[in-house]
C-alpha cells in the first residue's frame, strides 16, 4: 500500500483551513473567507463575539495611545486623565452608536430588497468596525511618529495631534464603507432578492449606513468623553 509523507516544508506552505486562521487575519487579508463564515448560522455568534472583542481591543488600544498622547503633550493643561477617559470613550461611544444604528441598518437592507436577517445585518456592521479598529492599530506607529516630533518642536503645538487623533478614526471609517460594498455586492449572490430595485440601489443603501453612523458616532464618543473628562 501505498503511503504518502508529508514533509516538514510541504506541511508549512500548505494552507492552513479558514476556520483555523484567527479573526484579526480573516479581516486584514480573509474577506472572502469571512464573509462564508459568516453565513454560517451555526459559527455565527462565536464570530459575532470574535469581531466585538477586536473592536474594543483596536479601539480601546488606539484611545489609550490618543489619551497618553494628550496628556503628555498638553500636561497640566489637559481635561481629567485622558489616558483613562478616551479608551472608554472611543470604545463605548462607537459601540453605542452601532447599536443606536442597527435597526435603522435593517430597515435600509429590508427596503433595498436584501432579505438579510438581523445577526447578518449585525454581523457585516461589526465586520466593520473590526476593519476600521485594525487600521488604527496600523496608524498606531504613524501617530506615535507625529506625537514624538510635536514633543521635539518638528510638529508646532500640540493640537494637530490631538485633531489627528480624534479625527482618525472617522476617516478610516471611509475603507470601511468601501469594503461594506464589495461585502453586500458578494451577498447579494447568496442573499434572498425580495423585489426589483433600480440600478445603484447597493450604493445607496450602503450611503444610507454610513450617513447615519457618521451622524451619531461623533456625538456618542464626544458625549462619553465629555462626561468621564468631568469624573477623571
Amino acid at each position: 500500500m501505498d503511503t504518502c509523507i508529508i514533509t516538514s516544508s510541504d506541511s508549512a506552505t500548505a494552507p492552513r483551513p479558514s476556520q483555523e486562521r484567527g479573526i484579526f487575519d480573516l479581516v486584514l487579508r480573509g474577506e472572502k473567507e469571512l464573509t462564508r463564515l459568516l453565513l454560517d448560522d451555526h459559527k455565527l455568534a462565536g464570530n459575532l463575539q470574535r469581531l466585538l472583542a477586536l473592536s474594543l481591543i483596536g479601539l480601546g488600544l488606539y484611545g489609550f495611545v490618543v489619551g497618553l498622547s494628550w496628556q503628555w503633550l498638553t500636561h497640566p493643561k489637559t481635561v481629567g486623565i485622558p489616558a483613562f477617559w478616551t479608551p472608554i470613550a472611543f470604545t463605548g461611544g462607537f459601540v453605542a452608536a452601532l447599536v443606536i444604528c442597527l435597526p435603522s441598518f435593517y430597515f435600509y437592507t429590508q427596503l433595498a430588497g436584501l432579505d438579510a436577517s438581523f445577526r447578518l445585518v449585525t454581523a457585516q456592521a461589526l465586520r466593520t468596525m473590526a476593519s476600521t479598529s485594525v487600521l488604527l492599530l496600523g496608524f498606531l506607529p504613524f501617530y506615535a511618529a507625529l506625537a514624538l516630533g510635536c514633543a521635539v518642536g518638528v510638529v508646532p503645538g500640540p493640537v494637530p495631534v490631538i485633531v489627528a487623533g480624534w479625527c482618525a478614526p472617522f476617516l478610516f471609517g471611509i475603507f470601511g464603507i468601501r469594503l461594506l460594498y464589495r461585502v453586500f455586492r458578494d451577498l447579494m449572490t447568496v442573499v434572498p432578492i425580495t423585489h426589483p430595485r433600480r440600478s445603484a440601489f447597493l450604493l445607496r443603501m450602503v450611503l444610507c449606513w454610513a450617513g447615519v453612523y457618521a451622524v451619531i458616532a461623533p456625538v456618542a464618543v464626544l458625549w462619553i468623553g465629555n462626561r468621564l473628562s468631568l469624573i477623571w
